[in-house]
């Protein structure tokens, strides 16, 4: 029976999956049609976006760039998820400004993130810049930064910031798992081969 086989270049990776029909596999009777239920539509979800997210930081980022949290002081949280956008855009403003001084293009990933007692913060992926020109541009409360490894595989990074805003779903907040500013690069490729059955 024929399949596929789906390659996909991302930075220093490259992912090899073997797949056959979505419905049913060899020396197996189709499966019937049906709409999946809403837990378990959610958990492929969660699934597609990880693998989305994880191409688009492993194609794009590398070892030294930053995985950065942005908290706020107990005084300085805002108290809307709006006014918590606002200050995501303003932000993202001043460290643009920041990269395009350096002749740089600004790529990011973003989360937002309220935490069971009330904390916020703003998750961030950026390349690698100047500690002291990013503090510049948060003066809301601490900043928290770690630096991506030469793995080139930050696949556990994309789970983590997807599951983060995942868990926040029900909230009366929405939006995309994550943002990125601009589509990033990802290379795909995908074969038909033949068993020669």
């Amino acid at each position: 029976m024929p399949y596929w086989i789906r390659r996909v270049y991302a930075g220093k990776t490259v992912e090899i999956k073997k797949y056959y029909s979505r419905k049913h596999k060899p020396k197996e009777k189709r499966a019937k049609t049906g709409e999946p239920s809403r837990p378990e539509q959610e958990e492929v979800n969660i699934r597609r976006q990880t693998e989305q997210l994880r191409w688009k930081l492993n194609c794009n980022f590398q070892a030294g760039d930053m995985f950065i949290t942005f908290s706020y002081k107990k005084d300085e949280r805002p108290d809307t998820y709006k006014e918590m956008l606002k200050q995501k855009d303003k932000l993202i403003r001043d460290l643009r400004k920041q990269y395009k001084k350096i002749g740089k293009e600004f790529k990011y990933v973003y989360v937002l993130e309220t935490g069971d007692k009330g904390a916020r913060h703003i998750h961030m992926v950026i390349e690698s810049m100047d500690t002291k020109t990013i503090k510049k541009c948060w003066d809301r409360g601490r900043i928290h930064i770690r630096l991506l490894d030469d793995t080139g595989q930050y696949g556990k990074l994309a789970s983590y910031l997807v599951k983060e805003k995942g868990r926040k779903k029900m909230e009366k907040y929405g939006g995309k798992t994550y943002s990125p500013i601009q589509e990033f690069k990802t290379a795909t490729h995908r074969e038909r081969c033949d068993l020669g059955m």
